[in-house]
């Protein structure tokens, strides 16, 4: 299988940053990623006074698609995560919602799937992708998400899951970090459990128009906003789902809002970036029969 090594690694989203691998469409890649600290933590050195937080969310990549142009979309497909044996989490005074005194490091090991936290407190892991992206025609860092994917630390963002991205630039040129053994919702005290990790993902050309960044799972399809106002990226996602469902269906734009209104479920994916991020769920079992528009595309 092709792989990306973890010395492939960038800060940036850059159109000017050579490709590490070439692949046709349809090839499966496996990216070798570092923790969002850049490997700067571990069982030996766990002191977040030492931290340089410039190298914050290093992204492995760019792998170029043989034949994407812009205006096409990329399809991910997330075939695997295997996360590092031990993960971490900073927390700090200033950072998240919380009120934390002082700087907290930690270290969780991961054996048999399952963490150890206190107070004899077991959690399943639940491996996802925290920065993923195809690279836009302007540089931009990997600290926000934004309409090429970035940031987006959404926690449904893990294995079998897809996603739909834009193709910006010839090559698409998709970048892959941040990836977390564990996060909720929110990702509140500003981090999940951070980790290394190998991330196997199918790529795909499809001239399918999504409202991109797109998600899909076995059950259910995702549209995604951000801002720094919660209450507009929350009204931004939700209709981004509204427009796609008379896109895609024959719902008039009344039937699309109360469908959504009776089973879609708009959430807060992260608070802690530059931009906010909130999702809308629409589980597919309640998708309408396809448009004759659709059918023809």
């Amino acid at each position: 299988m092709k792989q990306i090594s973890e010395k492939n690694t960038s800060f940036f989203f850059d159109p000017a940053i050579p490709p590490a691998l070439t692949v046709e469409s349809g090839e499966t890649v496996t990216f070798m990623t570092k923790d969002c600290y850049d490997g700067q933590i571990d069982i030996d050195h766990k002191d977040f006074c030492l931290l340089d937080m410039n190298r914050n969310n290093p992204i492995t990549g760019p792998l170029y698609i043989k034949d994407a142009e812009p205006g096409d979309t990329l399809k991910v497909e997330v075939l695997d995560i295997v996360p590092n044996e031990y993960g971490m989490m900073c927390v700090r005074l200033g950072k998240g919602v919380y009120h934390v005194n002082g700087n907290h490091c930690r270290i969780f090991k991961i054996q048999d799937g399952i963490i150890q936290f206190d107070q004899g407190i077991r959690i399943p892991v639940r491996p996802m992708i925290g920065v993923i992206g195809t690279c836009p025609a302007t540089a931009c860092d990997t600290h926000s998400p934004g309409p090429h994917g970035g940031n987006l630390d959404i926690r449904d963002l893990g294995i079998g899951t897809t996603v739909y991205l834009p193709v910006s630039v010839p090559g698409a040129m998709l970048s892959i970090g941040d990836c977390h053994a564990l996060q909720g919702d929110g990702e509140t005290a500003i981090c999940g459990l951070e980790v290394s990790a190998a991330v196997t993902v199918r790529v795909t050309i499809v001239k399918e128009q999504l409202p991109t960044p797109f998600l899909e799972t076995n059950d259910a399809i995702y549209t995604i906003a951000w801002d720094q106002s919660l209450d507009l990226a929350s009204v931004d996602a939700s209709r981004k789902m509204h427009q796609y469902l008379m896109s895609y269906s024959c719902l008039s734009d009344a039937q699309a809002a109360m469908l959504l209104s009776l089973v879609g479920d708009l959430r807060i994916s992260q608070i802690v970036n530059p931009l906010k991020g909130c999702i809308m769920r629409f589980p597919k079992a309640y998708l309408p029969p396809l448009s004759e528009d659709s059918r023809n595309n």
